[in-house]
């Protein structure tokens, strides 16, 4: 049974291998839970095994018609995606998205959102909001921590005589690139490009563009290094 979970799981990690430390019985177990998923995912999608959709409880897709997926994607318990937008919600291959999550490209029905863009490899924490009405977009293989926190888009607010609400909001793509590491409760606000390879701390807020292979931390968020380079 080890050798068979670690070949499907391989899939989607080509490095896993379970540790040495597990007891059988603890393997069985995981292999319980996973068959659970990976039925739900069959039922849940209409669509073969082979697939490998792994999904959990109380998962809510809305508006699937404007969704594209990939392979081996893995939806854990109560994610939330509404794709209704001009380019909806993509998924690539091999993506992991944590328990609680909420991806929504339209708040509002005055204009629709644009989209969000997943691309193959990436894993996104527990608990993370990603609103689309910008536009967002997470390139391949970049791994996010939990509470993750987009927002491509802002309220106006500088007409005095009108309540804050009634302003309307301006958006701005967010663009993540490749092999990034985003930190936990890490907030990325309107316009924001996150170049490839950066390293974004915990909690920090960025709200301007960061070259890259850049370390990033702090509220706001300022470039502390450069991956690669020299001190």
């Amino acid at each position: 049974m080890r050798s068979l979970l670690e070949s499907i799981i391989r899939k989607r990690n080509p490095n896993f291998s379970f540790s040495s430390d597990l007891s059988g019985y603890d393997i069985f177990l995981f292999f319980l839970n996973l068959s659970l998923m990976l039925i739900r995912g069959v039922v849940f999608f209409r669509m073969r095994p082979s697939s490998l959709f792994i999904v959990g409880r109380g998962v809510r897709l809305i508006n699937r018609r404007y969704m594209k997926l990939g392979k081996r994607i893995k939806l854990d318990d109560f994610v939330y995606i509404d794709s209704l937008g001009s380019k909806g919600v993509t998924i690539g291959d091999n993506v992991s998205i944590g328990a609680f999550t909420r991806i929504i490209v339209s708040s509002s029905f005055n204009t629709i959102g644009v989209g969000v863009s997943i691309n193959s490899g990436v894993g996104i924490g527990e608990f993370s909001r990603i609103g689309g009405s910008g536009g967002v977009s997470i390139g391949e293989n970049t791994i996010i921590g939990q509470y993750l926190s987009c927002h491509p888009e802002n309220h106006n607010f500088d007409d005095l005589k009108l309540d804050i609400k009634f302003q309307g909001t301006n958006r701005s793509k967010i663009t993540i690139g490749n092999n990034c590491w985003i930190g936990a409760k890490v907030t990325i606000c309107a316009g924001v490009n996150v170049g490839d390879g950066s390293v974004i701390g915990a909690g920090a807020v960025v709200t301007k563009s960061v070259p890259k292979n850049s370390v990033v931390a702090g509220n706001p968020a300022t470039v502390l290094r450069i991956r690669g380079e020299h001190e």
